[in-house]
Parts: structure tokens; sequence; C-alpha cells
């Protein structure tokens, strides 16, 4: 297993910068967090433009013997000779300088924080004489046990790089490598989480759990089983805890004993120096929490390390000291819950097993562990609940609770089965509702559904609008769109039930989102103010929805960056990717790439998905797919469309709720430009014609209008006005105009359109109308047109950001001129001749003249200025 060559390419490039300056670099990051990688990526880098790299090895067991690390280097000079060093010090100098004399010449120091203080030394009076590029290595440490001599501090000018924790798709990326294939989403979700996105120990403990057998390749893709630790683990995680003082170790322990805490609690566990001690390692993350200042081990297999040591003197001493913490009582202790690296199974949720006592990236981690804990101990107290009094009422919340942490099927038809049906008919029917949420929404059997729902409504009584509600929003999620007419008007049930109210009125909502009705879904949400019912909190986030198919979308993205704020905070997954789903649709339309890469991995790292949110959970991974693809990075992209095809919930009624996108353009890597479109357009069309049948009239829009981009028609075009027509969301007024221009294929139309896109935010069809009038402006050869328009292009779309302007193709690209031919039109652009560039790539003149004639003609342009001109625009 090898690690993805690629990774951490700013830092990389930042290293090269600084070195190339005649700066001194200091890598810096946990063990396993990819420091030696890094160093050796931007010695090639430096290396592949002439330089010499010269490489020496901090090495710990060496560190007693002065000056043996830079012998095994072989940075010493030979004492003895005439006029030679005299004492081995200034030998070690001269050996130095004589590496690195003659200047371009990079020494590479790895974990020079494991050098002897002479040493470092010496490669210091070195520099001092003759300045050199030095890169080296370090870890975090203490700033009590620095040393004084330390090369970072002696050797200036130098900066320190932080060396970060990789995001989840990174190290999905990464293990997807290193196995060799796709790997399941909750795999890389407990790999992710025990490794904290460390590069070497996400790949130990996925290595490790490979060869023990509990990572194994299925149907081609690799699944883990129910416990992923394996004895070998330990060597993965022992470089973290190397230079950790035994009053450290002890501290790390209780708190994987204890679990995520207050730093009051902790500081009852360990003295403030402890904890101090091991913050400086970066082994301590810190969240706030209401009034609170939480703290938590990092990276997470720290928890898992402890909690297999098994029973002895040192873990039966620190077990006291957390009971003492909490008051001295076992019984006063918090729950001791599941780490992410053990996975919440039937057993763990039938109580029969119980686990042994015991920067963004990494708040997240700590985050979704909270959360993680937050539903597995749910599901302790909500099974216990249910064991001691088998109800109607304790079955309905049990059930919600599998909902969410993933039962399988056979654990759900078990409490089923054992759950006597009697006692208050409200309470059946929420059970039965639930129940047939679970059908529905993870079985995906419409057939049980209505019989499951059919026999509840015999004895319903007044309950029976209820069912219907939440039968009509079952059908919305697995099959079509019922027409929200067909539920009691708001009217009739406003003296009633409130949580029938709430609850039909939530169902009719979604149902006019689902056709585009957003202004009446807009009224409706108001009119219900602050719902109540389980399941219409956990359908809150159809607001910032509604608000965006009203293109509102600074409120839409405020009020769903909101909630995805408060959802984390109260652990509610249904809101989190709810709020996810409709931050990232406004990110998209923003064109703000860079943040929706990181809301992504942020979302989809979290391990815990609500089986209400799997559609919206869909379209997540969807759209990370399509942003790996256009990064390249195709088997990440395959896989994270795998993982979206597993979760089984189809094309439905929220738009981009299927990677149907992302693999059209995985199949057509190796197509030429315009069969590659066709292949994605006639795929995303046959979804479109599937969306629409079933009455999702949005999605099925918003499928349509990808369709048309990738390769616009009359006909499908002619489709999709007929469509827009009875949808009265705002948005898909801007759509329509959008979609009609495309079709059309006037260049001064789709540039009235991308102006007006352009200067109302909607970045994403903006950028997109501006290529496609480009392309058209200088297919008619007007070339001067369209560098003044791709100017004034720019210009507008600066206004939202950095990365705006940025999603608009350059001339070559809106041409699309081959790789070669565009290597020539750069090359001429400069001022050399066709004999000149005929010799530089060893090809004929003839083949030169060839190419630029290509490319005059799909430039628009007839001679090498006017094509100079449009290239550089």
């Amino acid at each position: 297993m090898t690690p993805h060559g690629t990774l951490h390419v700013d830092v990389r490039d930042d290293a090269v910068k600084h070195l190339v300056a005649g700066t001194s670099v200091d890598l810096q990051g946990l063990p396993g967090g990819g420091r030696t990688l890094l160093a050796r990526a931007v010695a090639a880098e430096l290396e592949d433009a002439g330089w010499q790299v010269v490489q020496a090895h901090g090495i710990l067991g060496l560190r007693e013997r002065p000056l043996e690390a830079l012998a095994v280097a072989g940075l010493m000079a030979r004492q003895g000779a005439p006029q030679g060093p005299t004492t081995a010090v200034s030998a070690a100098v001269q050996g130095i300088l004589a590496a690195v004399r003659g200047g371009g010449t990079l020494l590479v120091v790895d974990d020079v924080d494991d050098l002897d203080e002479i040493s470092a030394g010496a490669i210091a009076a070195a520099h001092a004489m003759t300045p050199f590029a030095l890169l080296t290595t370090s870890r975090h440490t203490p700033r009590a046990l620095r040393s004084p001599t330390r090369i970072s501090a002696s050797v200036q000018p130098g900066v320190t790089l932080e060396v970060p924790p990789l995001g989840y798709v990174d190290t999905q990326t990464l293990l997807v490598e290193a196995l060799g294939g796709p790997i399941e989403s909750a795999a890389v979700s407990r790999v992710f989480s025990a490794s904290g996105g460390l590069p070497g120990l996400a790949l130990a403990l996925a290595e490790g759990a490979r060869l023990h057998g509990s990572l194994r390749l299925s149907g081609g893709v690799w699944a883990a089983g129910a416990e992923m630790w394996t004895p070998g683990m330990v060597r993965a995680v022992d470089p973290l805890l190397q230079r950790v003082s035994p009053e450290g170790v002890d501290g790390l322990h209780a708190l994987a004993l204890a679990g995520t805490l207050d730093v009051t609690t902790a500081r009852r566990l360990m003295p403030w120096e402890v904890l101090e001690e091991l913050d400086g390692y970066r082994l301590l993350r810190f969240v706030p929490r209401d009034e609170k200042m939480l703290v938590s081990l990092f990276p997470l297999a720290i928890v898992e390390y402890f909690r297999h040591l098994g029973v002895g003197a040192g873990h039966l001493k620190v077990d006291e000291a957390v009971t003492s913490a909490f008051g001295g009582t076992a019984t006063q202790r918090p729950v001791t819950v599941l780490a992410p690296w053990r996975l919440t199974g039937p057993a763990d949720a039938g109580g029969g097993t119980r686990p042994p006592v015991g920067s963004a990236v990494e708040a997240d981690i700590i985050v979704n562990r909270l959360l993680q804990e937050q539903w597995h101990r749910e599901l302790l107290v909500r099974r216990t609940e249910w064991e001691q009094a088998p109800t109607p009422r304790t079955a309905a919340t049990l059930v919600r609770t599998m909902l969410v942490t993933g039962a399988e099927a056979e654990a759900v038809l078990a409490v089923r089965e054992a759950t006597p049906r009697t006692g208050d008919t409200r309470e059946l029917v929420a059970f039965d509702d639930w129940y047939a949420l679970f059908l529905g929404a993870v079985e995906h059997n419409l057939e049980w559904v209505h019989a499951v729902l059919e026999q509840t409504r015999v004895d319903a009584d007044e309950w029976v609008e209820l069912i219907d509600g939440i039968e009509a929003f079952i059908v919305l999620l697995v099959d079509h769109a019922p027409d929200p007419d067909d539920l009691p008007p708001m009217a009739s049930l406003a003296d009633g039930d409130v949580d029938t109210r709430e609850i039909v009125g939530t169902v009719r909502a979604e149902l006019l989102l689902a056709q585009g009705r957003s202004a009446e879904a807009l009224e409706l949400i108001e009119s219900l103010g602050e719902v109540t019912s389980t399941f219409a909190q956990a359908r809150r986030t159809s607001r910032p929805w509604a608000l965006l198919l009203e293109a509102r979308l600074d409120e839409a993205l405020a009020e769903a960056q909101d909630m995805l704020a408060a959802a984390r905070h109260s652990h509610d997954v249904e809101g989190i990717v709810g709020a996810a789903y409709v931050a990232a649709q406004v990110l998209t339309n923003r064109g703000r790439i860079g943040e929706l890469r990181i809301l992504l991995g942020s979302v989809l790292s979290s391990g815990v998905l609500s089986a209400l949110e799997r559609p919206q959970q869909v379209a997540l991974l969807s759209m990370a797919a399509g942003l790996a693809a256009d990064e390249g990075r195709t088997t990440t992209a395959r896989t994270l469309a795998q993982q979206a095809l597993a979760l089984r919930t189809g094309p439905g009624p929220f738009p981009l709720g299927s990677p149907t996108l992302a693999i059209a353009r995985l199949d057509g890597a190796e197509l030429p430009p315009l069969q590659a479109r066709a292949l994605a357009a006639d795929r995303l069309w046959a979804e479109t014609e599937t969306l629409l049948e079933s009455g999702y009239r949005m999605s099925g829009y918003v499928c349509g209008m990808l369709a048309v981009v990738e390769n616009p028609t009359p006909e499908r075009g002619a489709v999709l006005a007929d469509v827009a027509a009875e949808i009265t969301a705002p948005l898909v007024r801007y759509l329509d105009r959008f979609v009609t221009a495309l079709c059309d294929g006037d260049p001064e139309a789709l540039i009235a359109v991308a102006d007006r896109h352009a200067d109302a935010g909607l970045v994403w069809t903006a950028t997109r109308a501006y290529t496609a009038g480009l392309s058209a402006l200088r297919a008619s050869g007007a070339a001067a047109r369209a560098a003044e328009v791709h100017e004034e292009a720019r210009r507008r779309l600066e206004v939202w950001g950095d990365e705006a302007a940025a999603g608009l193709r350059s001339a070559a690209e809106g041409a699309e001129l081959t790789a070669r031919e565009d290597e020539i039109a750069r090359l001429a652009a400069s001022g050399m001749t066709n004999q000149d560039i005929a010799r530089r790539l060893l090809i004929s003149v003839r083949t030169v003249e060839n190419h630029l004639h290509r490319v005059f003609r799909k430039l628009g342009v007839d001679n090498r200025t006017e094509m100079s001109r449009v290239l550089a625009s």
C-alpha cells in the first residue's frame, strides 16, 4: 500500500516557493501525518527543476551518539588529511559545505527533532557560513521541552508549514488507491474517524484490517466487519505516544475511558501540566459546546489503543481515577460508548454485547464522534426502555432511533413482532407510521407500506388523516410525487390534533416543492409556525429549500448554515444532512467550489445517516463524485458514485439526487469531447423522462437542464419549456431563459442571459452561458467581440468571489483545442516560428502548419496576432 502522491499539493507548492526564494522550510505535523512523503514530493519538484538533493535523517536511537546521523548520511569530511578538519565538528561542517557547494542543492533532514544537538549545531554553522536550501520535518513538541538548539529556530530566514490532516474525500482517495478498488462509505468513515485524517495512520489501520480479514473485498467493494481493530494496529499508534511522559500516558488512558468531557472534569483526572503536555504534542482537541469547553483525544485511534490494552494494574489504576472524577461510584460515570472504529450493529442494539470499560477536519472528527456517541447512547436507552416495557409507545421511539443508527431489517422486524398491539390508539398509529417509514425509506417496499398502513386505518379513528400524510410522504420518497391537493385541506385541520396538522402540513409542503410551487410551500411552512412533532421537526429544512427555489439564495444559505450549526450542536442527524443539501445547492449556484468541497467532506464523514435523509445524502455523494471526476480522481469519483447507488433511493424529488452525470463523465473519459457530452446528455435525458413521468417536476427539470448543458437540442428545449410553464418557482424563470438560449445557440442571446445570471449571482449557469456564447462568437469569426465579452464576463463574475471567474473557460477550452493544438498555439503566440516549434516538438513544419490552421478555424481568427489576443483573454 503506497500513499497517494498528490496529497497536500498546496503545502508542497508553498514549500517549493519558499525554498527557491532562499527561505528554509520546516514541515511540521503529527507522526503518520505525511511529513516524510511531503518532503520527498518537495525534493522531487526541485530535482525536476535541476537541483541536487542531499538526504539526512534524525534517528532517535542515535541521539546519544553525536554526529552519527551525519556520518551515516555521508556528510563528514575526512579528518587527519593535510589542511583537513581537526575536529569531528569541523569535519561535519566541511562535509555539509562540500555537499551543498555550487548552489542549486537542497539538504533534506527528516525527523530533525531526533538529531543530536551537535549535529544540529553543525548544520546551523554550515548554513551561517554559506546559506543553502534546507528542508526539515518535525513533530509537534510542548514548548517546555523544545531544544534551544533546534534548527528551525537557529537557521534564518525560515518558515514552519503545518501539514494538516486530510479531509474525508482525500482520505477516501488514499484508501481507494492503496486497496486497489472502491470502498464502502461506512468503512471510509470509520478509518477517517480513527485516523483523524493522518494518511500514514489511515493506511496502517486499513492494511491491518485487510490482513486480519476484517476489511474484505465483497462484490468488488471493500467492506468492513463489525470490529476492525486488530492487535497489530498497536504498532501504528505507538509513534504518537513515543515521547509522552508516564503521567501523560496515564492522562491519555483516562480520557480514552472517560470519553469526550468538559475541561473542568478533565482537570479532576490530571493537572494542568499534563493537559498542557498532551496539547503540546497535539494529542488533544478542544471544542466549545454551550458555555463549556470540551476536550477529546486526537486521533481517535488512541481511544481504541487504550481500550484494547486489557485489564491490568495500570488499567485498574486509571479506571479508579476516572470513577473518582465522576463522583466516586460507577453509576455516576457516563455510559461508555463505542468509538467510531467499531460498528454499531444488531448485537449492540440488542443489549447483548457491551463495549469494554474502559482545524476544520479535526473539529469535524470530534463533533462526529459526539454525534455517534449520542445516537449509540440513544439506541441503548431506547432498547432498554422497550425491553422493560414493550409497548407501541416505547417501540415507536426505538424504531425511530433505529432509522438513524442503520439497524438491519431483521432487528426492526424483531421489535415489530415482539410488541403487543395494545394500548392507546395514537401510540399504535405512531408505531405503525415509523415502521412504515422504515419499510419505505430502507427496504423500498411500497407494497408492504400500503399493507401496514391499510391495516392501521381499521382502528385509527381520528388519526386517519395523519396516516394519509405519512403514506403520501413515503410514496414521494420511493415512487412518485402524489398530488398535494389529494391531502386534506389545511383549513379542515385547523381545530384538530396538533400532530396531524403539523405532519400533514409538512408533507403537503414537500409535495408542493417537488412540483416547484415554492411560494405556496413557503406560505404553508410559515403558517405552521414552530413545529413540535418529531416527524415535522425532521423536515424543517424544507424552508431554506423553498427560499432557494424562490431565488432568495443569500437567505437560503444563511438559514441552511444556521440550521446546520444548530443540528450539529443538538446531534440532529436529519437537520445536518437536510441543511447541508440546501447549502450545497446554493454554493454550487454561486460557484463557491472550495466551500462546497469542505462542506461535502464535513457532512459525508459523519458516519451517521438517518434513513429519512437518504435521498439528500445521495445528492451530496453525487456532487462529491462530480468534483472528484473534475479533479481527475476517477477511482475516487466512481467509488463515491457507487456509494450513492448503494443507498438505493433512485432519482426522486430532490434535484441532483443521483450520480448519473458523474458516472457518464467517467464512462466517457476516453471518448472525444463531443461524444462524451452526447453520452452524458443521453443518460441524463433518459433520467429526466423517468422523473417527469413520476411527477417530480423540479428534479426532472434540473436533470433536463443538465442534459441540455451537455448537448443542447431544440427538441429537448421544447420539452423543458413546457415543464417550466407548469413550475411557478422564480428560480426556474431564470433557468428557463438559460435553457432556451442554449438550445437556440444565438451568441448575443446567450451573453445577455449570462449577464443577467452573473448579476443575480447564479454563477454556475452564467459561466456556462458565457462559454457557449463565446464559442459561438469565435465560430462565426467575431474574435474581437469574443475577447471583449470575455473581459466583461470576468469583471461581472469576480464580484462573487475569487472562484467565480475560475469557472469561466479559457478561449482554448471553449474552442475545445486538443492538448497538442493548445501547445502549438501557445508556442506560436509566444513568438516562435513554425520552424522553431517543429524543432522543439520534434515534428514536421507541415504538421505545425496543419495544427495552426485548425486552431485558427476553432478560435475564429485569421492570423497569429488575433490568435494571441484571444488566447490571452
